[in-house]
C-alpha cells in the first residue's frame, strides 16, 4: 500500500470525478485510475462504484476513505511537526474566503503571509460560506476567512476585525456624502445586491427592517437587482441603475497606491452615504478545523491579517 494511492482515493472522494483528482493531483487519469485500482484489489474490496456520469462510495468504501482520510492527516502532522522543530514553515498551505472578501484582502495578505513565512507555498480560494465549510471538513482548504456566525461542529473560530458598511450612490443622488443614513431608507431605493448564496447579500438585507420591500414574489423580485460580484454591481451604481451596501474593505485597497486608480478617491460617477450610529456591520473570523496540525501556520495568517487590516476595519 503506498502513499500515493491513500491520497489518489481520498481526492476521488473528495470530488466524485476521476478526471478532476487526476489533475488535481498532477497525474494522468490511467495513472490515478490503475492506482486506485491496485489498492482495492490489495484491499481486497471496491472503494467506487462507477457509473456511466457518476462515482458513488460503496458502504465498505466510505468506511475506508473516513480511515485513509485520518491517517493522511497522521502525516501531515508528523511533516509538519517536524518542520516546526526546524523553526520554520514548510510545505503548502490553502487559504480560502468568501467572495465578499478575498478580492480585498488577498492583494495585501498575501505578500504578508509570504514575508512571514517564505519557505510556505500558499494557496488560495474564493468561494461561498457553505462550499468553503464543506472544503474545511474535507481538508481542500486548511483555514478560510468568513463572515460571523460559524458555529459548525469540528471548526475552531478566531474572530479577526470588524467592518462597517457604506452606501454607494450615483453621483448627484441626493444621499451623496450624507453621514446620517437610515438602514430603513433602503427600502425606497432601486437596491443592487450579490445573489442567493453570498452572506453579504443577507447581511445586507438585515440592514433594512423594512424586508418586505425586498421579497421574491410572483410577479418577479420587486424592488432590487442581483449581480455576482461586488465589483460588477459597483460599476451598475456608477451608471445610474440604483444603489447598493458595500463593505468598507472595497473602498480603500493596494490599488490606491496609484491615485488615479484609487475606489474611494478618484470614482467621478461614484459616491459614498456612511450610516448613523450604530453602523452596520460584519465581523470576519478566520475558521479552520479542529484537528489541524500545523498552529504555527494559523498563528502566521492571523499575524500576517493583523498587521495588514482593510481600509476602516477594527481588530477584534
Amino acid at each position: 500500500m503506498k502513499f500515493t494511492q491513500l491520497k489518489y482515493a481520498l481526492k476521488v472522494a473528495q470530488l466524485k470525478n476521476f478526471s478532476k483528482a487526476a489533475q488535481e493531483c498532477n497525474v494522468s487519469q490511467p495513472s490515478l485510475s490503475v492506482a486506485i485500482k491496485n489498492l482495492e484489489e490489495e484491499l481486497n474490496t471496491t472503494l467506487f462504484e462507477r457509473f456511466k456520469n457518476d462515482i458513488q462510495l460503496t458502504s465498505n468504501g466510505e468506511k475506508l476513505i473516513k480511515q485513509i482520510k485520518h491517517a493522511l492527516d497522521e502525516v501531515e502532522k508528523v511533516t509538519l511537526m517536524a518542520a516546526s522543530m526546524q523553526g520554520e514553515l514548510t510545505g503548502s498551505f490553502k487559504l480560502g474566503a468568501i467572495y465578499s472578501v478575498g478580492p480585498y484582502v488577498f492583494p495585501n495578505l498575501v505578500p504578508a503571509i509570504h514575508q512571514l513565512a517564505p519557505k510556505m507555498t500558499l494557496m488560495v480560494e474564493e468561494n461561498f460560506t457553505a462550499t468553503l465549510l464543506s472544503y474545511l471538513a474535507h481538508g481542500q482548504v486548511d483555514a478560510a476567512l468568513v463572515a460571523l456566525p460559524f458555529d459548525h461542529p469540528g471548526m475552531n473560530v478566531i474572530p479577526l476585525y470588524e467592518e462597517p458598511f457604506v452606501a454607494a450612490v450615483p453621483k448627484g443622488h441626493p444621499w451623496e456624502d450624507r453621514d446620517n443614513l437610515s438602514g430603513d431608507e433602503l427600502a425606497d431605493q432601486k437596491l443592487l445586491l450579490l445573489g442567493r448564496g453570498h452572506c453579504f447579500r443577507e447581511q445586507v438585507l438585515e440592514i433594512c427592517q423594512q424586508d418586505h420591500s425586498f421579497e421574491d414574489s410572483s410577479d418577479g423580485i420587486h424592488n432590487f437587482i442581483e449581480g455576482n460580484s461586488l465589483e460588477t454591481i459597483r460599476h451598475m451604481v456608477a451608471v445610474g441603475t440604483g444603489i447598493t451596501v458595500l463593505p468598507s474593505s472595497s473602498l480603500e485597497n493596494f490599488l490606491c497606491s496609484a491615485q488615479d486608480s484609487c475606489p474611494v478617491k478618484s470614482s467621478l460617477a461614484l459616491r459614498y452615504a456612511h450610516f448613523k450610529d450604530p453602523v452596520p456591520s460584519r465581523k470576519i473570523a478566520l475558521a479552520y478545523r479542529s484537528t489541524f496540525a500545523s498552529i504555527d501556520a494559523i498563528n502566521v495568517i492571523i499575524k500576517a491579517v493583523m498587521n495588514t487590516l482593510p481600509y476602516k476595519c477594527r481588530a477584534l
